[in-house]
């Protein structure tokens, strides 16, 4: 499919088939790598393998973080049935957590076939990228799924895979819909100076523009969720305390606890919604600021990261999506947003 022929729809449709595809006939499989935090674009990924797994009929019989990860209590609940670990930009040496368990669940589950969900490699260090190539060749069953064409090559040149091609499975929670009218003209989503990811793009100064990036003020806003919501947020952040501190205790509370996953990420991920909302037109760098407002059909214009990631699926998948526009910097940016909102962007 080229990227002009694609919508919302079709794109998630891609994805469905080429999962159905990659689990050949497996109807329950082990989830891994819940990304336990407030970036709405990872929580996003989750919950659409979670959709499209649904949709397959495929019954998801255990799940974790990366931070209480179970082998034992995993291999009990699905026996040899496939281990998918979960999709995003983390496949590399930049996540230390997430690589982490990828890692250690390649290592110890030998017995159980391993998926990747569609992800973005990036090696800054080639003797991570050779520790992990080993690693894959030793368990002999591992399969894995990219989002780009950039990576689809990492993968052949540096982990020796042959990997395939799927579009993000954010994709899978289908077409949104925006949480309120907006209110203001420009919301301007990019990384900070810090981030592995960081670009320095020029950004303007102007009262028309809302500078923000995801994970600044989660707490305040998680305070403001519902009674479930909070109760869920407490009791995961409670165990995830007691279980740094003591496995042994926290293990019998794992199937409590990871009941939490998907109501905290459907509440994370309805934050980023209701950011993205509140704009006539977005400004981003991120790839899931991208991809929720292409969902929620808010105009906006895309920037790339550090590595590639965002310009490889436009060109992969989304660039012929309506409303995107792409900049090559923060000044050629600014000056498409503001055509935008002469050209009437919602109000």
């Amino acid at each position: 499919m080229s990227a002009q022929a694609a919508s919302v729809d079709s794109l998630r449709a891609v994805a469905r088939d080429a999962l159905a595809s990659a689990l050949d006939g497996a109807r329950t499989v082990a989830l891994v790598n819940f990304p336990n935090h407030g970036n709405p674009g990872d929580p996003a990924i989750w919950l659409g393998s979670r959709a499209l797994l649904l949709e397959l009929g495929v019954r998801v019989r255990y799940r974790s973080a990366w931070w209480d990860l179970d082998p034992g209590a995993l291999r009990r609940a699905v026996g040899d049935a496939p281990v998918l670990l979960n999709g995003g930009g983390n496949l590399g040496d930049l996540y230390a957590g997430q690589q982490g368990t990828r890692m250690r669940v390649l290592r110890e589950l030998r017995h159980n076939r391993v998926l990747q969900l569609p992800q973005s490699i990036h090696f800054a260090d080639p003797a991570r990228a050779a520790e992990m190539a080993d690693v894959v060749a030793a368990h002999g069953g591992f399969r894995l799924m990219v989002r780009e064409r950039a990576s689809l090559a990492r993968a052949r040149e540096q982990l020796g895979v042959e990997a395939v091609l799927s579009p993000d499975h954010a994709l899978g929670l289908g077409r949104l819909e925006r949480s309120a009218a907006p209110v203001r003209p420009v919301l301007w989503l990019a990384r900070r100076p810090g981030d592995p990811e960081y670009v320095a793009y020029e950004e303007p100064d102007s009262p028309a523009v809302r500078r923000v990036e995801w994970l600044e003020d989660v707490a305040a806003d998680e305070t403001r969720w519902d009674r479930a919501g909070r109760a869920a947020l407490q009791l995961n952040r409670g165990v995830q305390r007691r279980w740094r501190a003591d496995a042994r205790w926290s293990a019998p509370a794992h199937a409590v606890v990871s009941r939490t996953y998907d109501a905290l990420g459907r509440r994370w991920v309805q934050r980023g919604v209701d950011l993205l909302s509140e704009a006539r037109v977005v400004v981003t760098d991120k790839l899931h600021g991208h991809l929720l407002c292409a969902m929620l059909g808010v105009p906006h214009v895309v920037l790339d990261n550090s590595y590639g990631k965002v310009s490889g699926t436009l060109e992969a998948w989304t660039s012929g999506l309506p409303g995107v526009h792409v900049a090559r910097d923060g000044a050629e940016a600014w000056d498409v947003a503001q055509r935008l909102l002469a050209a009437g962007a919602p109000a």
